[in-house]
C-alpha cells in the first residue's frame, strides 16, 4: 500500500509541475488540432512484464496509456535500457501498438 501511495503522490506532483493532464497528453501523444481530452484515469496497465502504473487518457479520437516512470527492458544486444511505456489506438479500441503483449486490464487506483 505504501508503494501505491508514494506512486500516486509522485504522479500528482508530475501533473502539477507539467501543467495538467491535457498538456501531458498533447506532449506525449500525437493529437489532431480539434481533438479533446474527455476523461483521465490513474491506473495500472497489466502487461506480460507485470503491472505498469500510469494514466489512461480517453479523447474524442483515441484511447491512450502512458506510464508514470520509465520501464526497463533488454535490447537485442543484451543492454539494459529504459523508456516511458506508451500505448495508443485511434478509433477507440481499433488497434494498439506496443513493445509487449498487452492484456488491457485496468486496476484503477
Amino acid at each position: 500500500m505504501t508503494d501505491t501511495a508514494m506512486g500516486r503522490i509522485a504522479q500528482i506532483s508530475k501533473v502539477i509541475s507539467e501543467g495538467g493532464y491535457d498538456k501531458i497528453f498533447r506532449q506525449t501523444f500525437e493529437c489532431l488540432p480539434d481533438e479533446k481530452l474527455k476523461k483521465v484515469y490513474v491506473c495500472y496497465l497489466s502487461t506480460s512484464h507485470g503491472p505498469i502504473m500510469g494514466v489512461l487518457y480517453l479523447s474524442t479520437v483515441k484511447i491512450a496509456f502512458g506510464s508514470d516512470s520509465p520501464v526497463k527492458y533488454v535490447t537485442e544486444d543484451n543492454k539494459t535500457e529504459s523508456s516511458f511505456y506508451k500505448v495508443h489506438g485511434a478509433g477507440f479500441f481499433s488497434s494498439f501498438s506496443s513493445v509487449y503483449a498487452i492484456e488491457f486490464t485496468l486496476h484503477c487506483v
